[in-house]
């Protein structure tokens, strides 16, 4: 057995775990190089334990050493088995760690955040195989890092050690620095990478009674951050820097209101600022809830002063104002708000809702998660395609295949009621698939969609939650920039992946829109597809690989105001993968691992 060739347990070489020991002891025990490991089934799922009790510890510095901890056992077993997929894991829980770390009030763990870094980038070049990413990661959490770092003291002992450690590594790797053009770029990024950790340490004291956290790069317009702690209620805009320098024109405001909620996007032909308030209704001179919008410099000729829509939202009303334009949501009552942007082309998106953004989401004491409603959503539809497969197989069709087989099964087997964003092959703008889905008041949210590549290698499924990819996962950053020209490509040209500026300011958005526990709940759940869909494909297909669970910017979550999930099928790219997509066995293997993850989400897995 390779296992135990490697150091795994094969038959139980390994002692049993005495009674009473928690996962978090096991694990920091198994960290002995001395130690026996367990089967690697066994491993695995012990580092997932706290990775999972990590996303539930309510203390960042809890939640950080946890994360870090369970990196640290991905680390171990990629040592030993060489599995591409724990090296990923372990860099996705280091860079977790960090973010904890750095949240904590205590400024000691920005030291233990730096270490995590500093693995991560090692890791990062490591899995490559290749020593100039990691001079490139190293270089990037340098600069971060010394931007972070206190003064070095008087008497000339280093101020930090994790920099000093860093500095030997750089000179060590020296041979690795890029030159010319290049050099020049990863110095632009470093200045970029420094400017965000400056500006988000500088936002790190919130006001009494909101808190607001600018996040972005120095080239790319910053966002400030205005959240209301009782309410969770978000808002989300550019800083005073991106305003335009001429005329801005409202191009077209799209609705969707329903009885539990709703939302608008106004789209802009280019970036501006905007002011977000409230109004509560006055009966006696008979005035609706209002929520407003004073967008600056911004012109509506053509768009109709006043739109009916029904539902929790009377109508929408634009007005014009001397320094811009008005635009105000009439509400049936007072409502909860999110109200945040996109980039290229500009939308500003607010959504209303009878559900807030921060609830009270507890686990029953039998571990068990209400899941009543599940919001479907088959990616593409009409004129987008999606991607296409080398004998013309369209993602569109697949999706919407898949999506059909999973509505029955969860009425039958978990009697969930279903909502799919489209029924059809017809096209639906990304902003009102999520309207969709928060309108029906979902408690899940699953985005399916099949996989590219551009060299058509590239195999296997893999499942994303709305985060930041980050600085080495550029495949990320490129997929979601392809999913979401769906929308750019009606108005836009789409968030460039090779801009980091770009990049940055989109994880600034999203990163703020995860309010609570949404961010954990989604990764917890997107873990559990993943896993779902390995089990119901190896025993048919074992050749399937693994691509993991990753953070990306897809527009088709952001916003969503329930646990969400984007799952990547297979490779359409992949002459191979297609075949087998075009197979109603495969389909329906899909289709049953949709359904297993969302019945264990909702037992408390």
């Amino acid at each position: 057995m390779a296992h135990a060739t490697l150091g795994c347990s094969a038959e139980g070489s390994a002692p049993a775990a005495p009674a009473g020991v928690s996962d978090e002891e096991r694990a920091a025990a198994l960290l002995d190089p001395a130690a026996l490991l367990p089967p690697r089934a066994e491993t695995v799922a012990l580092a997932d334990a706290v990775a999972i009790a990590s996303s539930r510890a309510g203390a960042p510095a809890q939640a950080a050493s946890l994360a870090e901890l369970a990196g640290d056992l991905r680390v171990r077993l990629f040592r030993l088995d060489q599995a591409v997929t724990d090296a990923r894991e372990a860099m996705e829980l280091y860079s977790a760690a960090a973010t904890a770390f750095r949240a904590s009030a205590d400024p000691a763990n920005v030291e233990r955040a730096c270490q995590a870094e500093r693995r991560r980038a090692l890791l990062a070049g490591e899995l490559a195989h290749d020593a100039a990413v990691a001079y490139r990661e190293l270089y990037l959490v340098s600069r971060r890092y010394a931007a972070l770092a206190p003064p070095a003291p008087s008497g000339g002992a280093p101020r930090s050690q994790c920099l000093g450690a860093l500095a030997l590594a750089l000179a060590q790797a020296a041979a690795y620095r890029p030159s010319g053009d290049a050099l020049r770029a990863l110095e632009q990024e470093g200045h970029r990478v420094e400017g965000v950790a400056l500006a988000l340490a500088l936002a790190s004291s919130p006001a009494p009674g909101s808190s607001a956290a600018p996040a972005s790069s120095a080239g790319a317009a910053p966002v400030q951050v205005t959240t209301a702690e009782a309410t969770g209620d978000v808002v989300v805009a550019p800083r005073a820097p991106a305003a335009p320098t001429g005329p801005v024109k409202i191009t077209s405001i799209e609705r969707h209101g329903s009885d539990k909620g709703a939302r608008v996007v106004v789209e802009l032909s280019a970036p501006t600022t905007f002011d977000v308030g409230t109004l509560a209704a006055d009966e006696s001179a008979g005035k609706d809830a209002r929520v407003f919008v004073d967008i600056a410099r911004a012109t509506s000729r053509g768009i109709a002063r006043e739109i009916e829509v029904g539902g929790v939202l009377r109508r929408v009303r634009v007005g014009v104002q001397p320094d811009g334009t008005r635009v105000v949501l009439d509400l049936a009552a007072n409502l909860h708000r999110r109200i945040f942007y996109l980039p290229d082309p500009f939308r500003i998106v607010v959504d209303v809702s009878t559900r807030p953004p921060l609830r009270d989401d507890k686990d029953s004491p039998g571990g068990a998660r209400e899941v009543r409603r599940v919001a479907i959503d088959p990616g593409h539809g009409g004129n987008d395609t999606g991607a296409v497969g080398p004998t013309g197989l369209k993602e569109k069709d697949v999706t919407l295949d898949v999506a059909h087989r999973v509505a029955p099964l969860l009425a039958r087997e978990l009697k969930i009621e279903t909502l799919l964003t489209r029924d059809s092959d017809t096209y639906v703008p990304l902003e009102l698939r999520t309207a969709r889905a928060n309108a029906f008041h979902a408690d899940l949210f699953v985005s399916i969609h099949c996989n590219a590549s551009e060299n058509g290698r590239a195999r296997g499924v893999q499942t994303f939650s709305l985060a930041a990819p980050h600085d080495g996962e550029a495949t990320s950053a490129q997929l979601a920039a392809r999913e979401n020209a769906a929308r750019a490509g009606r108005g836009g040209q789409g968030v460039d992946p090779g801009d980091p500026g770009a990049r940055l300011e989109v994880a600034a958005i999203l990163s703020n829109l995860n309010v609570g526990d949404m961010a954990a709940r989604s990764r917890h759940f997107a873990e559990l597809l993943q896993r779902s869909s390995l089990a119901s494909l190896s025993p048919r297909y074992p050749d399937t690989k693994d691509q993991g669970v990753r953070g990306a910017g897809f527009f088709v979550l952001a916003g969503a105001d329930m646990p969400a999930a984007l799952f990547e099928t297979a490779f359409i790219s992949n002459p191979e993968d297609e075949a087998r997509l075009a197979t109603a066995d495969f389909r329906q293997k899909m289709a049953d691992a949709i359904v297993n993850a969302i019945r264990a989400y909702r037992e408390g897995k």
